[in-house]
């Protein structure tokens, strides 16, 4: 039993130690497994996690791989159990509420470069296929958004339910509607025009516009209303000449 106090003791001046080096240093100036380390200090509030930040990374190589697993991958890294597993995943979530509610009050259509990072940032890098409705009042500001997972991508994915209780909610005067193609391009296909087509019928008996809606990919931003790319993202171009260039040789 002392022995156990005594270990605890060791691994709490340890996360001390890392804390005080991270909050003088910065988390860039330490060592990925370090930063791992103190990430699994949040999601386990005793013991030494330095062995599990090791297995992490030696399953999902680096931290944003960590983040973005699935749950049951995670859960086949001894040490991750249901909750943890869980408590990781919904990191990025907690990420996204931060980022977002320190821009959402700056967040106006009459500046669309803004609007365009606020979707990139929230979209870019999901990776499973998720729909947001943002509403804006009548001076095109934003002031509310709602994430929606969608069942299948052959399908909006949420119910005409869950559409009223959004739009009864936020009572927008203006709305725009936005989703991605994890790993596909941002070129519309029949099914969203469909859902488009469906959200529109829906909104028809509320004071309310649909502008536009976007898809975000990874070849850029696209705008169904526009029909064009009002944003393209260079890591795509920078992949299609690589590989054309193999095809070359």
């Amino acid at each position: 039993m002392e022995n156990n106090r005594n270990s605890d003791v060791s691994h709490e001046g340890h996360r001390e130690r890392l804390t005080d080096l991270i909050n003088n240093s910065g988390i860039d100036c330490v060592s990925t497994v370090q930063a791992v380390e103190f990430f699994l200090t949040y999601i386990f509030p005793r013991g030494d996690v330095n062995p599990l930040a090791h297995r992490l990374l030696d399953r999902f190589e680096n931290f944003g791989n960590i983040v973005d697993a699935c749950e049951s991958d995670l859960k086949s890294v001894k040490g991750i159990n249901d909750r943890s597993a869980k408590k990781i995943k919904l990191f990025s979530e907690l990420i996204f509420y931060y980022s977002s509610s320190k821009m959402s009050k700056k967040i106006s259509l009459n500046n669309r470069g803004e609007f365009l990072d606020l979707l990139e940032q929230t979209l870019r890098f999901q990776t499973t296929e998720v729909l947001y409705f943002f509403a804006f009042n009548n001076k095109f500001m934003l002031t509310h958004k709602r994430k929606f997972n969608r069942k299948s991508k052959e399908s909006v994915g949420i119910s005409p339910i869950q559409i009223y209780e959004f739009l009864a909610t936020a009572k927008p005067f203006y709305l725009v509607i936005a989703h991605n193609h994890p790993g596909g391009s941002a070129f519309p296909s029949q099914d969203d025009a469909d859902a488009n087509a469906f959200i529109e019928s829906i909104i028809k008996d509320f004071n309310c516009s649909l502008i536009d809606s976007y898809i975000v990919g990874i070849d850029g931003i696209y705008s169904e209303y526009n029909k064009g790319f009002p944003r393209k993202f260079d890591t795509y171009g920078t992949l299609i000449s690589s590989i054309t260039k193999m095809d070359d040789n």
